[in-house]
């Protein structure tokens, strides 16, 4: 009986001791560390003429993507797009392929520690913010009097509108599908992954970690703030049904969102991927209409 005892203690300390090493050594770079994509396709595949762009970081970081040129002699503007979490930069090739034959030039790259870019870790805007401002000074180093503009999704919305808050270089901005706050995000995805179970404190616990470990404040993430700053012109939108960002954070932006020149789009049945797909002919023009009032 004395030795099932001691048998049960025992393996009440070892699973306790796995279970720590685990929340602190394994679960934190699950929100840190995406799985890196690279897609077999490059702008020639869409007969688009393009050059490599290789831009360097802040912290040394080195930001891979494309210059995608526009198919008319000269440009309007360029729009730099920016993926979503696990995604790359081949991902937003066919938007690009668009925005060229309507004579608008586009950056497509890989954000820090996604594709062939640099960084060990995403930190959800509090570093890529910067970078965002790195690719600006790129654009103004060859032109400077080319208008500028930003295309996020998802995760990559959550960087647009940081970098919309501190560099008014980046005059127009398009959110699709993005969060307000960073620690609630979280959450919402660990309770999804759980089916229901929820516990903030444990995914506040993750996040804080997650945050040493990387570098960054998670506290910091917070893209409902920062709308509050941003005065350039906006077009926010997001799936109705979307069920990995709620279609309520899109609201939250909008009613915070600053700008006197801003449009909210609400895609009837849309979800998180399919923004494009529900919203139709319909969606796309108001994405053009947005785009050529800026850049005319």
């Amino acid at each position: 009986m004395k030795r099932k005892i001691r048998f049960g203690i025992g393996m009440i300390i070892f699973f306790g001791i796995v279970g720590i090493i685990i929340v602190n050594n394994v679960l934190p770079y699950l929100i840190i560390r995406p799985a890196r994509v690279i897609a077999e396709i490059s702008p020639n595949d869409f007969g688009l003429a393009s050059e490599k762009l290789s831009v360097t970081a802040m912290d040394d970081a080195e930001l891979v993507g494309y210059w995608v040129k526009s198919s008319e002699d000269s440009a309007k503007g360029v729009i730099i797009l920016v993926h979503g979490i696990g995604g790359c930069k081949e991902g937003f090739l066919e938007v690009s392929e668009k925005l060229a034959r309507d004579g608008i030039e586009t950056i497509v790259f890989d954000n820090r520690a996604h594709g062939e870019s640099g960084g060990a870790f995403c930190t959800y805007g509090f570093k890529e913010k910067m970078d965002i401002s790195r690719i600006v000074d790129e654009i103004k180093e060859r032109d400077a009097d080319l208008p500028i503009g930003i295309w996020g999704n998802s995760l990559g919305g959550a960087i647009a509108i940081q970098a919309l808050e501190i560099d008014d270089r980046i005059e127009f901005g398009i959110i699709e599908s993005t969060f307000t706050e960073l620690d609630k995000i979280v959450f919402d995805y660990k309770k999804r992954i759980l089916r229901g179970i929820g516990f903030k404190r444990l995914s506040d616990f993750l996040l804080k970690r997650a945050g040493k470990i990387a570098d960054f404040d998670p506290q910091m993430v917070r893209p409902v703030d920062s709308v509050k700053k941003i005065e350039q012109s906006i077009l926010l939108a997001h799936g109705a049904i979307d069920k990995n960002i709620s279609v309520n954070y899109g609201k939250e932006l909008f009613e915070n969102l600053k700008s006197e020149n801003k449009e909210l789009v609400i895609i009837e049945g849309g979800g998180h991927f399919d923004l494009y797909e529900k919203g139709g002919r319909e969606y796309m023009l108001k994405i053009d209409d947005f785009i050529n009032r800026h850049l005319k």
